[in-house]
């Protein structure tokens, strides 16, 4: 008795086209997570937190009002600046930086000895976490339905 295998040169390529788009399916999904943190950084700024009401300066004089937010609360939106600068940057393959380079953007993560922190970034990870192994799944499943 014998048995005839046939196709097995096509699932070699296949499995050679699968290893060369898994690590950028890998990829993708990090990426989309880390654009996800970035977005709910975002929103969570730009939701008006509670908190105390003050005046602010205006650079060419004059005052407006503003809510400070809470301690442990995200910040609210002043000048915007904040949420213009939060950009998700590529470090290294699968690798992604999501933050701000404002020397300000730090003190109001963490605070200072002086300044209660006003985290915007850790709920960001925190809601997100569980999305990265999600997407890098959803990834890598388009990558292989893409090899029929």
């Amino acid at each position: 008795m014998s048995v005839k295998v046939s196709g097995m040169r096509n699932f070699q390529t296949q499995i050679r086209k699968l290893g060369d788009s898994f690590g950028d399916a890998v990829n993708a999904g990090v990426f989309l997570t880390a654009s996800e943190m970035r977005t709910y950084a975002i929103k969570s700024i730009q939701e008006q937190s509670p908190g105390k009401s003050v005046k602010r300066s205006r650079q060419g004089g004059g005052t407006y009002p503003h809510v400070a937010a809470s301690p442990g609360q995200a910040p609210n939106t002043d000048t915007g600046k904040l949420v213009a600068s939060i950009a998700v940057e590529k470090k290294a393959e699968s690798t992604y930086f999501v933050g701000s380079g404002l020397s300000y953007a730090k003190y109001l993560e963490f605070g200072t000895s002086k300044m209660l922190a006003r985290p915007w970034l850790q709920p960001a990870i925190r809601a997100n976490r569980n999305a990265l192994i999600d997407n890098i799944e959803k990834a890598v499943d388009l990558a292989v339905k893409g090899l029929k």
